[in-house]
């Protein structure tokens, strides 16, 4: 996407709802006052055209790599998981969180379901930070002696909690609740679409969490089916 800085804030939100990061973190208003040029909005706050146009393009523009991660050692896949997917939801979850929160308050009288989704949301990932915390403490750490182990032809020394499939089968059956929890904002939300009447920052909202459930979904999926699978594989062969 090539961004004009003739068009105006509101119009780039629109065409690519992750600029809308990018101007909060600038101070500039994407919704009821965003029908400002972008030129014209960096004159009247002091803002670097260039610099500014930089960090928009880092953000839109962004190249995906598909990753073969069938390949990837459990410890390069866990740093993976832990660099991109963890800090995702931590640098992510207070943004949304009050994106969610400001449209609940001025679109809720209308649209009551938007306290349900902010209340399954924060709930939600209320416990997916302790999720983490659980992952990157106990359960990651015993992945990777498992394969330092195997790599190493040594034994595996036990584990306070038995079979790395314990921790595995609490860990997967947190990810159903998450999974549960975020079927029902996407039924609420009518799969992420804004009313007719939606401001930019619900539209922002709603693409913003849709974001987010595809990233807690691959991420899932490179934990249960990739991760965890080559774990209890792993362990199999030095018993």
């Amino acid at each position: 996407m090539q961004i004009n800085k003739k068009e105006t804030i509101a119009k780039i939100v629109r065409q690519d709802y992750r600029a809308a990061q990018v101007f909060s973190a600038n101070g500039l208003d994407f919704c009821c006052g965003g029908k400002v040029p972008l030129e014209e909005a960096c004159e009247k706050h002091d803002l670097d055209l260039d610099v500014l146009l930089n960090e928009l393009n880092a953000v839109i523009n962004k190249d995906q790599v598909d990753e073969s991660y069938e390949s990837w050692t459990s410890t390069k896949l866990i740093n993976h998981i832990v660099d991109v997917h963890h800090r995702y939801i931590e640098d992510t979850v207070p943004y949304l969180s009050r994106l969610l929160n400001k449209i609940a308050i001025v679109h809720g009288e209308g649209h009551p379901e938007l306290e349900q989704i902010r209340d399954i949301f924060d709930e939600a990932t209320d416990a997916l930070y302790d999720h983490m915390k659980k992952e990157e403490l106990i359960l990651f750490p015993a992945i990777e002696s498992i394969e330092h182990a195997k790599a190493n032809n040594k034994q595996l020394p036990p584990f306070p909690f038995g079979s790395i499939s314990n921790p595995i089968m609490a860990m997967e059956g947190e990810h159903d609740f998450e999974g549960d929890a975020f079927k029902q904002i996407a039924a609420l939300s009518q799969n992420f679409t804004p009313p007719e009447d939606a401001c930019n920052t619900y539209h922002v909202a709603f693409s913003k969490l849709q974001e987010f459930v595809s990233d807690l979904h691959r991420h899932i999926h490179l934990e249960n089916n990739i991760l965890f699978e080559n774990a209890k594989r792993l362990e199999l062969e030095l018993v």
